[in-house]
């Protein structure tokens, strides 16, 4: 009787693994977010490092890439020297995992490489499985966060399409703003309602800004007839070229100042998407 006590006490806990299996939740699927600017020097990688920090103290497990092909300095702006990059990646000679670098308890950076001669060209399909790759990590990212490269080409335009969102950093010169329509307008002749938002930084004041970035959504709602979302402006703040030389990002240098207050802001408002993206992947 006791070997038949022993083999119902086992059918018994198998059904308990096989329910809690099915009862068990979908692998958590992190808001990817594509950080792109038509126009060089505009402070993509600021804005781009500095959210990051700020979503990670807000109690978000982060990433952040830099995929700056060539020509990334992530890590050189958190006073970092990896011995392995993005370029190892993409030869297939590191995991992805092994090349991480942790600055912070929830914030990961996988750096990008600079000047190497040997690196792998990152063509659009190459973006494509490489951001396959980030999403199938098994560590469980709240937000990925991408700095692209400068400019438009095809593997940016890739990012941008296989992220949930695209940010496009722009500041209020004219030239800057008209290589953010040109995004925008790829952006939307590939997928037409591909959520898309701006940030405006390094602005004299906040007329500016808003007058710039006005003028950037009249364009886009005439000519392209969609609607892009304004996450808000990060003003020029003397405190950053401080905050560069001492590689030191500025939310913790400056935490304070105006710069890293509208950071915070613009971070919160990422969050609130990041929540309406879990709702709509558990729908």
């Amino acid at each position: 009787m006791r070997e038949a006590y022993v083999i119902e006490d086992q059918a018994t806990r198998l059904r308990e693994i096989a329910l809690h299996a099915s009862l068990k939740q979908p692998r958590h699927n992190p808001f990817v977010v594509a950080i792109a600017s038509g126009k060089g020097g505009v402070g993509k990688s600021t804005v781009a490092l500095n959210t990051a920090i700020t979503l990670s103290d807000l109690g978000n497990r982060v990433l952040l890439i830099d995929a700056d092909h060539n020509m990334g300095n992530l890590h050189i702006m958190i006073g970092e020297a990896p011995r392995y990059n993005l370029a190892d990646v993409l030869r297939g000679e590191r995991d992805i995992e092994d090349v991480l670098l942790h600055p912070l308890p929830r914030l990961d950076i996988l750096p990008g490489n600079s000047g190497d001669f040997n690196s792998p060209p990152m063509t659009e399909a190459a973006m494509k499985n490489f951001l396959h790759d980030v999403r199938a990590l098994e560590t469980e990212y709240d937000i990925i966060l991408i700095d692209l490269s400068a400019g438009l080409s095809g593997k940016i335009l890739a990012a941008c399409l296989e992220a949930d969102e695209a940010i496009i950093v722009t500041n209020d010169q004219p030239t800057a703003v008209m290589d953010a329509y040109a995004v925008i307008k790829m952006i939307t002749a590939q997928q037409p309602q591909h959520a898309v938002s701006v940030v405006m930084s390094g602005a004299e004041s906040p007329i500016a800004a808003d007058d710039a970035m006005r003028k950037l959504q009249i364009a886009v709602e005439h000519f392209l007839h969609r609607n892009i979302q304004y996450l808000g402006t990060i003003p020029f703040d003397k405190n950053l070229q401080r905050a560069i030389q001492v590689q030191v990002p500025l939310v913790r240098l400056y935490p304070s100042s105006s710069a890293a207050l509208n950071v915070a802001a613009i971070a919160r408002q990422i969050v609130k998407k990041t929540t309406v993206h879990q709702t709509e992947r558990t729908l």
